[in-house]
């Protein structure tokens, strides 16, 4: 039995708590079967509770798109893991080299995107293509690991802009602040360029963006970045890659680090219902 100080972190927001346990960072593989299982017991928008859109700009020119994806379940390559860092040592938990992440409908404009790549560790947006702008309306993420859990829901109102206003050229910029239980995230978005990727043979052309999140307070600090390559008809997430990394400082030796690095490629844009 060991002590361990976890942290768990969504777009720079995190819970800590104490615990005494054995460690066992293995996690539980989400197979598709799974995954088409919990789509098809709930194949609508799980937040509808985060509100409703609010653009701080007005809809681009420049944007050609956005209409949304197709719901389903869509598989994406994964190379990664998160780990917690406590008193010197690592305890690492490496995900699946396959995700099946769930895309689902809300209203309007409006849908989200749960990567599960093991059970013990969701990272979903809820975001909103639509004509001549996309947004982020909120970050979730639901965490486990060594028996501690955290749960959080950084809701961005006004909305994160993504691609639109400024964010349409290389090097524009947008930033927004994004809120979880009082916690507040400072997001910067930079536009990097319009790119392709390739998926299941095909080029598809997308928006290349930049997201540094920060989060600073009471005997804490993080941050976290994701470069994200958003399909330029529907916003489909095309390929991600992002770190985090938020360390606590509690005194007395209450200290330690909770830190995900992960990259997830789309292998095809038609998902299984």
């Amino acid at each position: 039995m060991v002590p361990i100080l976890a942290v768990l972190v969504a777009a720079g927001a995190f819970i800590v708590a104490n615990r005494t346990q054995a460690i066992t960072p293995d996690g539980t593989r989400v197979t598709l079967a799974m995954a088409l299982e919990e789509y098809r017991d709930h194949p609508t928008a799980l937040r509808d509770d985060l509100g409703q859109i609010k653009s701080p700009v007005a809809p681009s020119k420049e944007v050609k798109g956005f209409t949304k994806p197709k719901a389903g379940v869509y598989t994406y390559r994964t190379d990664g893991a998160d780990s917690i860092i406590y008193d010197g040592d690592k305890y690492e938990r490496p995900f699946p080299k396959v995700t099946h992440a769930r895309v689902l409908h809300a209203a309007g404009c409006v849908w989200e995107l749960y990567f599960t790549p093991i059970k013990e560790h969701t990272d979903a947006h809820r975001q909103c293509s639509g004509q001549g702008e996309y947004l982020c309306l909120a970050h979730m993420q639901k965490v486990s690991f060594a028996g501690i859990e955290g749960d959080e829901a950084h809701k961005c109102n006004p909305a994160m802009v993504q691609v639109g206003g400024d964010a349409v050229k290389p090097g524009g910029r947008e930033e927004t602040i994004c809120v979880a239980h009082g916690n507040r995230a400072a997001i910067k978005i930079k536009y990097i360029g319009d790119e392709t990727v390739r998926v299941a043979g095909e080029d598809r052309q997308a928006h290349h963006v930049k997201i540094d999140s920060y989060v600073k307070g009471d005997g804490l600090d993080g941050d976290a970045v994701a470069d994200v390559w958003f399909d330029k008809e529907d916003g489909l997430y095309l390929k991600v890659v992002r770190s985090a990394d938020v360390n606590v400082d509690r005194g007395g030796g209450n200290k330690g680090t909770y830190r995900v690095e992960a990259s997830y490629t789309l292998e095809s844009r038609t998902p299984k219902v």
